[in-house]
């Protein structure tokens, strides 16, 4: 017997043999709900806390909005701030077709190398990381995450679930059958290169976030 078939049999009897091992397996696959950590079981206004202060640790930043009608004077106002011009590029999503963006000079379809700024609608995030579920589709075409050098994403408060359990699980109920599911926890970045961090490796160079608050807080769960 060489060393490599006593170390597995010392650990197949550790284990108590192998019937125990399909019993524990068997049960395993049948678990309905896998144990979830209490980082990802926040509610409440603490859901919220959590998800903004995960989001800026990844370098993303933010604004709230009492609702998606002060959207177009924020993100004007962002892109003052960031002195890129008042241009954006988005898709032709519901929620912004209806605002008045007048003040700014927007076009719609898919991402284009030439774009300073990018809007896009967030499916749902995870408080647990600070991470945003975007669908790829027509009202929100992929490119858009990737191709401006400011990616600008709206959300509403009331789509932060506490862990990615909950994201998956929203995204099941939705119906939605998306080619494509970005998650995406900040602005891209790499530190291959002599193990400096580099944002807008590949992707955008910022990303901020226009959060919605369309329910009181302390309620959500």
């Amino acid at each position: 017997m060489s060393a490599r078939d006593r170390i597995l049999q010392n650990v197949r009897h550790g284990l108590g043999g192998s019937a125990a091992r399909d019993v524990t397996k068997s049960d395993w696959i049948k678990t309905t709900h896998a144990p979830i950590p209490a980082i990802a079981r926040r509610n409440g206004s603490e859901r919220t806390t959590q998800f903004l202060n995960n989001f800026e640790q990844m370098h993303g930043t933010y604004s709230k909005l009492k609702s998606f009608d002060e959207l177009p004077a924020m993100l004007s106002q962002q892109l003052r701030e960031r002195n890129i011009g008042q241009s954006v590029r988005m898709g032709p999503e519901p929620d912004f077709s209806t605002l008045d963006w007048s003040n700014m000079d927007v076009s719609v379809g898919p991402g284009r190398l030439v774009e300073p700024a990018t809007l896009t609608r967030a499916f749902c995030a995870s408080s647990e990381t600070g991470t945003l579920m975007l669908l790829s589709g027509a009202k929100n075409p992929v490119t858009l995450n990737f191709l401006g050098e400011t990616h600008f994403v709206a959300l509403k408060s009331s789509e932060i679930e506490a862990g990615f359990e909950g994201m998956w699980s929203r995204w099941r109920a939705s119906g939605h059958t998306p080619r494509t599911v970005n998650l995406i926890t900040g602005p891209s970045r790499t530190a291959d290169i002599e193990q400096s961090l580099e944002l807008g490796a590949h992707g955008a160079l910022a990303v901020h976030l226009f959060l919605v608050d369309d329910l009181d807080t302390k309620d959500a769960t």
